[in-house]
């Protein structure tokens, strides 16, 4: 397998998790092999979305795959 590079953006650092392992941080590039893979940024979970599935191929270590979350809307007050 090749290796890849994807950079996952948030506005804050946050833990980067990948197929369910600690595998780096935000705004930073994580290496990994071709293929599937699950993303998510662990507990507590205030960003959106929970998690994405995606297809990892074709990267360069300068031209990362750029994965995206963003801080979840705050539910609004009841009142």
């Amino acid at each position: 397998m090749e290796d890849q590079y994807v950079k996952v953006v948030f506005p804050t650092r946050r833990k980067v998790w990948v197929d369910d392992r600690l595998t780096g941080f935000t705004n930073k590039p994580i290496q990994l092999e071709t293929g599937h893979h699950v993303f998510h940024l662990g507990e507590p979970v205030d960003y959106s979305p929970e998690r994405q599935e995606v297809l990892v191929s074709g990267t360069l270590p300068n031209e990362p795959m750029i994965i995206e979350f963003e801080p979840a809307a705050a539910a609004p007050a009841e009142g």
